[in-house]
């Protein structure tokens, strides 16, 4: 399956996930340029900013490798933007949280405040 297609199925799963967590769903993929934020979630006085990982190459207690330094300066620039964008959620507090999903998405690990 084309990655690109593999991601967009994770990124509903995760979404899903997180209407079902009481969240709202803010913006799915929002974009910056080249950095990206794929899914922007609410859930009382927070803003969670979350990488959705779906991952074949790599076992689950390897993922956490694939998010490194740039990926995660990329989500925080993306973020940042997000927030300027939308100033009635500047007394929010902000999360960044990753999700990862396993080949067959049959198993879903979230990690609140992740980095």
């Amino acid at each position: 399956m084309k990655s690109s297609i593999k991601g967009l199925e994770g990124e509903n799963k995760v979404s899903q996930y997180f209407i079902e967590k009481g969240y709202e769903i803010l913006e799915r993929r929002f974009r910056l340029g080249p950095s990206e934020v794929d899914i922007i979630v609410k859930k009382g006085d927070t803003v969670a900013f979350v990488e959705v990982k779906t991952w074949d190459a790599l076992g689950m207690e390897n993922l956490e490798f694939s998010i490194n330094a740039r990926k995660r300066s990329k989500i925080r620039e993306a973020a940042s933007y997000f927030l300027v964008c939308h100033p009635e959620l500047g007394t929010y507090r902000v999360r960044f949280d990753l999700v990862f999903l396993s080949r067959r998405m049959e198993r879903l690990d979230h990690w609140e405040n992740a980095f």
